[in-house]
């Protein structure tokens, strides 16, 4: 796995929540290399904080919700 490759699964799960950038994140983070294992768990939890506070701040309305994930 290539470090930039992993940097932008990392910006699609921050930015936008997407599921599958979150699984290579996940994939990478089990890799043998510490530079990536540190880039990857970092990415993803940087994500999950993020989508757990845009869940928090718009809890009462997931229309607008959405509307933050997708840009």
């Amino acid at each position: 796995m290539d470090s930039n490759y992993v940097f932008l699964c990392g910006v699609m799960w921050c930015r936008f929540g997407q599921q599958d950038a979150g699984k290579e994140l996940i994939r990478a983070a089990d890799s043998g290399d510490r530079d990536m294992k540190a880039l990857a768990s970092a990415m993803f939890a940087n994500g999950q904080r993020r989508l757990r506070d845009l869940e928090r701040a718009h809890s009462s309305s997931p229309s607008t919700l959405r509307g933050e994930l997708c840009g």
